[in-house]
């Protein structure tokens, strides 16, 4: 949900959700952005099935297109802004070939991951990642290593006001970084009042159809 509202583009035309799950970023995405195209890559089929059925029964179906496939296939566009939450934790010790795919990666992966979204974001665009905050020195130097410049970061506080996770911004052109933290959640674990305003417009009392 904080991918998707915090992630920005001044006048996006063509928008990437980058390893798209369901497909709830990419529907955020058409909704915030009504004159964008979105494209919503998932490797899992089983995703991939939900998502185009999320996609179908939106109203949002004519500007998104969903493919089944990995981020490294070449695709013929580049696009304004990616979002993506990827697969983050650096090891192959998972409960599941399922949960291995979604979350685990190695290193060499990972960064074959950013240089696919360096590759397909346009000159001026706009990358956006949400990651654990235990995993940001890590990623810090890939995304660095394959030339991405973070030119945003927000780190996500829980009601005990620990960081636990980040949402970073890249772009392929040095400028002035910014950095702000945003908690979460209030100390008796309900939603803060930050948090309820930000996501207000995507949460409804009837389903969208």
């Amino acid at each position: 949900m904080m991918l998707g509202t915090l992630a920005q583009h001044e006048s996006p035309k063509r928008i990437l959700d980058a390893g798209a799950g369901c497909g709830v970023l990419g529907l955020m995405m058409a909704q915030r952005y009504p004159k964008a195209q979105i494209t919503c890559m998932e490797v899992d089929e089983k995703a991939a099935d939900e998502c185009s059925n999320n996609v179908e029964s939106s109203p949002f179906r004519e500007r998104i297109h969903v493919i089944q496939g990995d981020l490294l296939a070449p695709l013929t566009s580049q696009f304004d802004l990616i979002v993506s939450n990827p697969p983050y934790y650096f090891t192959d010790n998972s409960s599941s070939p399922g949960n291995n795919l979604q979350k685990h990666s190695t290193s060499v992966e990972f960064s074959a991951w950013i240089r696919a979204c360096y590759s397909l974001l346009s000159t001026h665009g706009t990358y956006w990642m949400i990651y654990p905050s235990n995993q940001e020195h890590v990623i810090e130097g890939l995304t660095r290593a394959n030339n991405f410049h973070e030119s945003m970061k927000h780190v996500l506080l829980n009601q005990h006001q620990q960081a636990v996770r980040i949402i970073s911004a890249y772009t392929k052109h040095a400028s002035p970084r910014t950095e702000a933290n945003f908690s979460l959640r209030n100390q008796d674990g309900t939603y803060s009042d930050s948090y309820l305003e930000l996501t207000k417009e995507f949460h409804s009392k009837t389903p969208i159809r």
